[in-house]
């Protein structure tokens, strides 16, 4: 009976270890996503590289 209550408390351990390494990724995720909401992402000019891609 002792290793059965032993191996359910690794268990929950395991799985809640789980569960806050995912709500961590979550609010990472949607940390980045704020920090970079306000930023232009894209180049404002993509026409001179094309231009020369193509020479």
């Amino acid at each position: 009976m002792s290793a059965l209550l032993e191996a359910t408390n690794t268990s929950h351990r395991t799985l809640r270890l789980a569960v806050v390494a995912a709500a961590l990724g979550v609010a990472g995720m949607f940390t980045a996503a704020a920090t970079f909401a306000g930023s232009e992402a894209q180049a404002v000019e993509t026409a001179p590289t094309v231009a020369a891609a193509q020479r």
